[in-house]
């Protein structure tokens, strides 16, 4: 019976697809639950924890899971989420030569950390598939079906290129794309690592290895270089830019700037006036 009782219909259109927003305040629960269909979960904004075939994972902006039938979820949001929900059917399996790609690439569910370059790609899509659910012509259907597609041969490549590529340059890379979009946020050596499941020191020297850097050092020329922005294109208090690069104090974005470019920030304001 309570088997039975986790099972949520999800209603999709003539064409088998659907996609929908779905926002979750701080703090709300979608407790364990499944579908007879395949969905994909992208997060738009906010942070959450998606639980997927008893697996717990972190999730944030550009982040997925794809979950295929019958697998059992469940999602928790720790600020206000707003989450992309893409359903659709079997509809592959009635295309010509597509039963060994959707066996092999979408034949279960996962967790997938999206490449920056991917993520606009999917974006665009989604963009798509809402513009054609809206305009609902005579053609929307086909148009909706040929954009899914390009969703899914999306994410098969994505994953296709994380197996063969060298797993620790993957991960630096993806840590690189997540500190520029998140530079300013509070982050850490301990956090950073939770994100990849390693440990800080494992983080350093992929990174280093990598980038020549370790992932704090390389946050810190990040912000400076906002910070530097900043200073040129606005008129705005040193202290203000200092909080909003994402430093903690004043006295650690002054050791820092003039570290990394070698004079104080009010200096180099003056430089460039």
């Amino acid at each position: 019976m309570s088997q039975f009782l986790s099972f949520r219909k999800v209603s999709l259109a003539n064409n088998g697809i659907c996609l929908y927003e779905s926002k979750h305040l701080p703090g709300a629960v979608v407790t364990p639950h499944y579908h007879d269909i395949y969905q994909i979960l992208y997060i738009l904004n906010g942070d959450g924890t998606i639980t997927l075939q008893g697996h717990a994972y972190d999730v944030s902006s550009d982040q997925m899971v794809l979950i295929a039938p019958h697998s059992l979820h469940a999602v928790y949001a720790r600020t206000r989420m707003t989450v992309l929900v893409l359903a659709f059917g079997d509809f592959l399996e009635q295309l010509s030569g597509s039963e060994a790609l959707f066996a092999h690439a979408f034949g279960t569910s996962k967790y997938h950390m999206v490449d920056s370059m991917s993520a606009t790609e999917l974006r665009d899509s989604f963009r798509k598939i809402l513009y054609e659910q809206s305009r609902n012509d005579d053609f929307s259907d086909l148009a909706i079906r040929g954009h899914l597609l390009q969703v899914l041969l999306i994410l098969a490549r994505s994953w296709e290129s994380q197996r063969f590529r060298d797993s620790n340059e993957h991960r630096a890379e993806l840590l690189r794309d997540y500190i520029e979009a998140h530079y300013f946020h509070h982050l850490s050596a301990e956090n950073l690592a939770a994100r990849l499941k390693i440990t800080p020191r494992h983080m350093n020297a992929i990174f280093t290895e990598r980038f020549h850097l370790t992932p704090i050092q390389y946050l810190t020329d990040v912000r400076v270089k906002h910070a530097k922005e900043l200073l040129i294109g606005t008129d705005k208090d040193i202290i203000s830019i200092c909080f909003e690069v994402g430093f903690e104090t004043i006295s650690t974005f002054y050791r820092a700037f003039k570290k990394k470019v070698g004079m104080s920030p009010q200096q180099f304001r003056k430089s460039q006036s």
